[in-house]
């Protein structure tokens, strides 16, 4: 089996936008900077703090808040204290976050609330995220891009390589187990496994068909073992939970 090359995998460029004035406002003073050049910002994060120049004669306006539309890192701040600021005039220059990792709607790189990007007519900023991919079976909340979905895979594969096994997929029901919601009670219940999926679910009946341990424990030893099932994912996970604690050291997913 011959070792898969070694190289980092090479993800999207970056993209590095400007952040501007707003234009057609007046020309704005730098006061002060609100952040530092690898901080992380979020939609509306305040950037700097502006005086806007009053024309002649006009009493001095209160002080304005320039803050961020996007979300992402800052690159470059562009300005000096006390500079001038003209409309429009470029102020910071941002790396955007694709968002390429998201739990329960945050993404994980720059800690944005992603729910909270809307626009005022209730529609959502596109694109959003690039993380489409869900890859963990218990946790479908957590979403990657698939340049991360790549990467990991390329680092599955690494690790079966250097391991030195195959991955087996292994069908649950009929295969290594059998279930039923039929428990007849003349039946023994020694070797039965018996448990519900939820309150208020029937209660299901389930037997490891013969030498199965035996099966699994001699098998887990040449291969990453991997089970898989028509039935529910919380169904697969009570099943695969079983069948490591009947006593096999390998790895279960469904």
């Amino acid at each position: 089996m011959e070792e898969p090359a070694d190289a980092a995998a090479e993800g999207p460029a970056a993209q590095v936008t400007e952040i501007r004035c707003p234009a057609g406002a007046r020309p704005l003073r730098l006061l002060e900077w609100k952040v530092k050049p690898g901080a992380l910002l979020n939609v509306d994060s305040v950037i700097a703090v502006c005086a806007p120049i009053p024309a002649e004669g006009e009493c001095r306006a209160a002080e304005r808040k320039l803050k961020s539309d996007r979300a992402g890192v800052v690159r470059e701040l562009c300005g000096q204290l006390g500079q001038v600021i003209a409309p429009g005039s470029v102020i910071a220059k941002v790396e955007e976050c694709s968002h390429p990792i998201v739990m329960k709607g945050l993404c994980a790189e720059c800690g944005q609330d992603l729910t909270q990007l809307q626009s005022k007519n209730g529609r959502q900023q596109a694109p959003i995220s690039t993380a489409t991919v869900s890859m963990v079976h218990s946790v479908p909340e957590l979403m990657v891009s698939s340049e991360q979905a790549e990467q990991l895979g390329r680092e599955d594969q690494q690790r079966l390589h250097r391991n030195r096994k195959l991955v087996l997929m292994v069908d649950l029901d009929q295969t290594l187990i059998h279930t039923t919601e039929q428990h007849c009670q003349r039946m023994s219940n020694k070797g039965i496994f018996h448990f519900q999926l939820g309150r208020g679910e029937p209660m299901l009946h389930t037997r490891l068909r013969p030498h199965c341990k035996d099966f699994l424990e001699k098998i887990a030893k040449l291969y990453e073992l991997h089970v898989f099932t028509f039935g529910s994912r919380l169904y697969a996970h009570t099943i695969a939970g079983t069948l490591h604690n009947k006593g096999s050291s390998s790895t279960f997913l469904n």
